[in-house]
This record gives structure tokens, sequence and C-alpha cells, in this order.
């Protein structure tokens, strides 16, 4: 007779990101512009924005990176205006 733990017999490993890009909701009131939450949708990110806005002065900001990012790519993600 063979004995047999109860649960799963094997585990499934997560699924790896597919998506082309993340984002990435931050604030601007330190120097290091500290990351808040990383998301794999826009509609996720924008959730969240909405439940921390309030937390912080100047509000969070959110922008979609592509996936790989480095910063050495030559992507210029934000710039001032003219």
């Amino acid at each position: 007779m063979s004995r047999q733990t109860p649960g799963p017999r094997f585990f499934r490993r997560p699924k790896s990101f597919a998506g082309g890009e993340v984002w990435i909701v931050q604030h601007d009131e330190s120097p290091d512009n500290t990351v808040l939450g990383v998301f794999a949708t826009d509609a996720e990110a924008y959730a969240f924005m909405d439940t921390v806005k309030d937390d912080y002065e100047n509000g969070v900001i959110c922008s979609s990176f592509p996936v790989p990012y480095r910063s050495t790519d030559g992507v210029v993600r934000y710039q001032t205006e003219d």
C-alpha cells in the first residue's frame, strides 16, 4: 500500500512576465523619485495612483517603460516643455 501526502503532486512555476512594457508609479518629492509600484497594465497603475495620490503634496507620476529597459539605451523618458 502506497502512502500519498495530501495536496498537489507538482507545483507550477509562475508564468514569466510576457508583456512588452511595465508601468511605474512614483513620486518626485524626494531626490530619488521613489518608486511606489510597478504594474503590468496601465489600468492597474492608474487605479493605484488614485489610491495614493493624496498621500503626496505634489501627487504622483506614472510612465511606461519597455522591457527590457536600460538607461543607456538612449530613450528619453522625461523632458520639459519648451
